[in-house]
């Protein structure tokens, strides 16, 4: 049976901002996280007649974090960006966004010493909302190694925040 039009909207509003959440620790850029997002929506939809409705989530989110890894992989490397203009809220003053982008950069130095594993499970738990089981299943692991993955990347991410507050 091939994939409706209304199924795949409702797993748009379902998982855009989980995806957004994730995308944007990878690729620090909003614009692209959304263009990733659409992008991995478009190539789902195209493939509609051969989806399976029951799977779809897993799919969205396989699509969706190799292109992101395709995106990094044709910037060769990542780059460090000045505060984009769009991230910040209206009414922040520049106390504020200064604390958010110093936050972000301590968060993205520390992410970028776990080791690509590690920092996969831990972007899809904290940051993308998924379960251990969907983590597994999106990733191909067996559910004990997205635990211990989880488990050590924390370790290591919380010993690095708190070696550079010192």
């Amino acid at each position: 049976m091939a994939l409706s039009e209304d199924a795949l909207y409702a797993c748009y509003r379902r998982m855009e901002k989980p995806l957004y959440n994730v995308l944007y620790r990878w690729l620090w850029q909003p614009q692209e996280c959304q263009d990733t997002i659409h992008d991995a929506f478009m190539r789902v939809w195209e493939k509609r007649a051969r989806v399976d409705a029951t799977r779809l989530d897993k799919l969205v989110w396989t699509t969706a974090l190799n292109l992101a890894r395709n995106r990094l992989r044709w910037r060769g490397l990542w780059r460090f960006a000045e505060p984009d203009e769009g991230a910040t809220a209206a009414d922040d003053g520049p106390l504020e966004t200064t604390e958010r982008w110093q936050s972000d950069q301590r968060l993205r130095a520390a992410l970028a010493t776990l080791p690509r594993a590690m920092r996969q499970v831990l972007l899809l738990s904290e940051f993308g909302g998924l379960g251990v089981a969907e983590i597994a299943e999106v990733l191909g692991i067996p559910t004990g190694t997205v635990g211990s993955r989880k488990h050590q990347a924390l370790a290591r991410l919380r010993a690095q925040l708190n070696e550079e507050t010192r």
